[in-house]
Protein backbone atom coordinates (compact mmCIF):
# COMPACT_ATOMS: atom_id res chain seq x y z
CA UNK A 1 0.00 0.00 0.00
CA UNK A 2 1.46 3.66 -0.96
CA UNK A 3 1.63 5.97 1.82
CA UNK A 4 1.61 9.75 1.66
CA UNK A 5 5.08 11.24 1.90
CA UNK A 6 6.25 12.17 5.62
CA UNK A 7 6.71 16.01 6.48
CA UNK A 8 10.32 15.58 5.97
CA UNK A 9 10.44 14.01 2.59
CA UNK A 10 8.07 16.80 1.32
CA UNK A 11 10.75 19.27 3.12
CA UNK A 12 13.50 16.92 1.36
CA UNK A 13 12.20 17.14 -2.09
CA UNK A 14 11.68 20.93 -2.13
CA UNK A 15 14.95 21.28 -0.66
CA UNK A 16 16.50 19.13 -3.73
CA UNK A 17 14.41 21.31 -6.05
CA UNK A 18 16.70 24.00 -5.16
CA UNK A 19 19.88 22.21 -6.55
CA UNK A 20 20.46 22.83 -10.48
CA UNK A 21 21.15 19.75 -11.98
CA UNK A 22 22.59 18.95 -15.27
CA UNK A 23 20.17 17.01 -17.19
CA UNK A 24 21.09 13.68 -18.86
CA UNK A 25 19.03 10.75 -20.67
CA UNK A 26 20.40 7.70 -20.00
CA UNK A 27 20.47 5.26 -23.13
CA UNK A 28 20.32 1.16 -22.83
CA UNK A 29 20.29 -1.21 -26.10
CA UNK A 30 20.70 -4.67 -26.03
CA UNK A 31 19.50 -8.34 -25.58
CA UNK A 32 16.66 -7.08 -23.35
CA UNK A 33 15.64 -4.11 -25.89
CA UNK A 34 16.07 -0.27 -26.53
CA UNK A 35 15.11 2.23 -23.62
CA UNK A 36 15.96 5.59 -22.08
CA UNK A 37 15.04 8.09 -19.38
CA UNK A 38 15.76 11.66 -18.17
CA UNK A 39 17.75 11.56 -15.08
CA UNK A 40 19.19 14.09 -13.19
CA UNK A 41 20.79 11.80 -10.16
CA UNK A 42 23.84 11.52 -12.16
CA UNK A 43 27.56 12.24 -10.51
CA UNK A 44 31.06 11.43 -10.65
CA UNK A 45 32.61 8.88 -8.41
CA UNK A 46 36.50 8.92 -9.57
CA UNK A 47 38.20 9.42 -12.44
CA UNK A 48 40.60 6.83 -11.44
CA UNK A 49 38.95 4.69 -13.15
CA UNK A 50 36.28 7.07 -14.82
CA UNK A 51 33.43 5.42 -12.71
CA UNK A 52 30.06 7.59 -12.65
CA UNK A 53 26.82 6.92 -9.92
CA UNK A 54 23.30 6.88 -11.27
CA UNK A 55 20.20 7.05 -9.08
CA UNK A 56 17.20 5.27 -10.64
CA UNK A 57 13.64 4.55 -8.60
CA UNK A 58 13.14 1.30 -8.21
CA UNK A 59 9.69 1.53 -9.73
CA UNK A 60 10.81 2.84 -13.26
CA UNK A 61 10.36 0.88 -16.23
CA UNK A 62 14.10 1.40 -17.70
CA UNK A 63 15.10 -0.65 -14.33
CA UNK A 64 15.11 -4.32 -16.00
CA UNK A 65 16.23 -3.33 -19.32
CA UNK A 66 19.36 -1.48 -18.19
CA UNK A 67 20.35 -4.59 -15.77
CA UNK A 68 19.74 -7.60 -18.23
CA UNK A 69 21.37 -4.63 -21.23
CA UNK A 70 24.44 -4.05 -18.31
CA UNK A 71 25.74 -1.36 -20.88
CA UNK A 72 24.70 2.34 -21.42
CA UNK A 73 25.05 5.77 -22.45
CA UNK A 74 25.11 8.89 -20.24
CA UNK A 75 24.18 11.86 -23.17
CA UNK A 76 24.45 15.38 -21.34
CA UNK A 77 22.04 17.67 -22.76
CA UNK A 78 22.91 20.81 -23.92
CA UNK A 79 20.22 23.67 -23.80
CA UNK A 80 18.45 23.30 -27.19
CA UNK A 81 17.47 19.71 -25.95
CA UNK A 82 14.68 20.20 -23.51
CA UNK A 83 12.20 18.62 -25.93
CA UNK A 84 14.29 15.31 -25.74
CA UNK A 85 14.58 15.63 -21.94
CA UNK A 86 10.41 15.86 -22.23
CA UNK A 87 9.92 13.14 -24.00
CA UNK A 88 12.14 10.19 -22.04
CA UNK A 89 10.69 11.98 -19.37
CA UNK A 90 7.32 10.74 -19.82
CA UNK A 91 5.68 14.43 -19.55
CA UNK A 92 4.76 14.95 -23.71
CA UNK A 93 2.57 12.82 -25.59
CA UNK A 94 5.06 10.96 -27.73
CA UNK A 95 4.91 7.31 -26.69
CA UNK A 96 7.43 5.27 -25.15
CA UNK A 97 8.09 3.60 -28.67
CA UNK A 98 8.26 6.50 -30.84
CA UNK A 99 10.95 8.77 -28.88
CA UNK A 100 14.14 7.56 -30.60
CA UNK A 101 12.22 8.61 -33.35
CA UNK A 102 11.67 11.92 -32.35
CA UNK A 103 15.59 13.55 -32.71
CA UNK A 104 18.73 12.40 -34.38
CA UNK A 105 19.85 9.47 -32.74
CA UNK A 106 23.33 6.88 -33.83
CA UNK A 107 24.73 4.00 -32.13
CA UNK A 108 28.03 4.35 -30.97
CA UNK A 109 30.74 2.50 -32.90
CA UNK A 110 32.28 0.82 -30.38
CA UNK A 111 29.60 0.24 -27.38
CA UNK A 112 26.50 -0.06 -29.59
CA UNK A 113 24.75 2.20 -27.41
CA UNK A 114 22.36 4.96 -29.11
CA UNK A 115 23.72 8.70 -28.21
CA UNK A 116 21.83 11.87 -29.07
CA UNK A 117 23.92 13.72 -32.01
CA UNK A 118 24.46 17.52 -30.63
CA UNK A 119 24.42 16.65 -27.17
CA UNK A 120 27.04 18.04 -24.68
CA UNK A 121 28.94 14.31 -23.99
CA UNK A 122 28.40 11.00 -24.26
CA UNK A 123 29.44 8.54 -21.30
CA UNK A 124 29.29 4.75 -22.34
CA UNK A 125 30.20 2.23 -20.16
CA UNK A 126 28.62 -0.89 -18.30
CA UNK A 127 27.37 -1.46 -14.77
CA UNK A 128 29.49 -2.65 -12.26
CA UNK A 129 27.91 -2.65 -9.11
CA UNK A 130 24.34 -1.74 -8.04
CA UNK A 131 22.70 -1.03 -4.52
CA UNK A 132 19.26 -0.46 -3.33
CA UNK A 133 18.37 2.49 -1.36
CA UNK A 134 14.85 3.17 -0.29
CA UNK A 135 13.14 3.84 -3.15
CA UNK A 136 15.90 3.82 -5.54
CA UNK A 137 18.40 1.86 -7.39
CA UNK A 138 22.40 3.28 -7.00
CA UNK A 139 24.36 1.83 -10.08
CA UNK A 140 27.90 2.40 -10.86
CA UNK A 141 29.18 2.77 -14.15
CA UNK A 142 32.48 2.18 -15.20
CA UNK A 143 33.07 4.33 -18.16
CA UNK A 144 34.44 3.33 -21.25
CA UNK A 145 34.46 5.84 -24.06
CA UNK A 146 33.67 9.37 -23.93
CA UNK A 147 32.73 11.77 -26.92
CA UNK A 148 33.00 15.79 -25.59
CA UNK A 149 31.20 18.05 -28.46
CA UNK A 150 33.36 21.15 -28.70
CA UNK A 151 30.78 22.82 -30.91
CA UNK A 152 28.22 22.97 -27.76
CA UNK A 153 28.86 25.03 -24.79
CA UNK A 154 25.18 25.89 -23.00
CA UNK A 155 23.92 23.04 -21.13
CA UNK A 156 19.96 21.87 -20.10
CA UNK A 157 19.88 22.50 -16.21
CA UNK A 158 16.97 21.38 -14.17
CA UNK A 159 16.20 23.88 -11.29
CA UNK A 160 13.21 24.85 -9.22
CA UNK A 161 10.87 22.35 -11.04
CA UNK A 162 11.74 23.32 -14.63
CA UNK A 163 14.38 23.48 -17.33
CA UNK A 164 16.73 26.45 -17.53
CA UNK A 165 19.85 26.77 -18.82
CA UNK A 166 23.83 27.41 -17.98
CA UNK A 167 24.68 31.15 -18.31
CA UNK A 168 28.18 31.03 -18.88
CA UNK A 169 29.29 32.03 -22.12
CA UNK A 170 31.47 30.56 -24.44
CA UNK A 171 35.23 31.13 -23.10
CA UNK A 172 38.14 30.55 -25.20
CA UNK A 173 41.13 28.63 -23.80
CA UNK A 174 43.05 31.42 -22.77
CA UNK A 175 39.91 32.15 -19.87
CA UNK A 176 40.24 32.76 -16.75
Amino acid sequence: MNQPPSAVALQYREAMSKVAAAVHVITTEGSAGRYGITLTAVTSVTDTPPTLLLCINRNARIQPVLRANGRLCVNVLASSQQDVAEHFAGITSVPVTERFLQNDWQNHHHSAQPQLVGALAHLHGHIVDCHDMGSHSVFYVAVEHININSKENQGLLYFQRRFTQTAIPFCEADCV
